[in-house]
């Protein structure tokens, strides 16, 4: 489960640890509500002006879903969603084993599996 920072950079390292094919060039972090998981999936396509390239999953890694605590999720889903990239936003600039496959990496983006993304780079 992620209770803070140091959880979601172990998580999101470890998931970004598996063999990536090079066709994957963005990254998106969904987030399910009831209950708070999120999970990291790859595209192989990216559009800034069309979102649908996040539904794409040409790349899953093993251990998909992870649960989120509640206190992450706050008092609304928009408070979730500011937690979550704001978390993408600090790995990014953190010096950890695999940052550099989502700085690569032509978009990555966070968000609510029906709703809009909020885009971290």
């Amino acid at each position: 489960m992620i209770h803070n920072i140091e959880d979601f950079i172990s998580w999101i390292d470890m998931q970004l640890n598996e063999s990536i094919p090079n066709e994957i060039i963005a990254f998106n972090i969904n987030i399910y509500e009831s209950p708070f998981n999120i999970e990291i999936v790859g595209s192989n396509e990216f559009d800034l002006e069309d979102e649908g390239w996040a539904c794409n999953e040409d790349w899953i890694p093993e251990n998909r879903f992870i649960s989120v605590s509640n206190s992450l999720f706050g008092n609304s889903w928009e408070s979730a969603q500011e937690n979550i990239v704001s978390m993408a936003k600090q790995y990014l600039n953190a010096n950890s084993e695999n940052v550099v496959k989502l700085q690569q990496a032509q978009g990555f983006a966070v968000g609510f599996v029906d709703g809009n993304l909020t885009y971290v780079k």
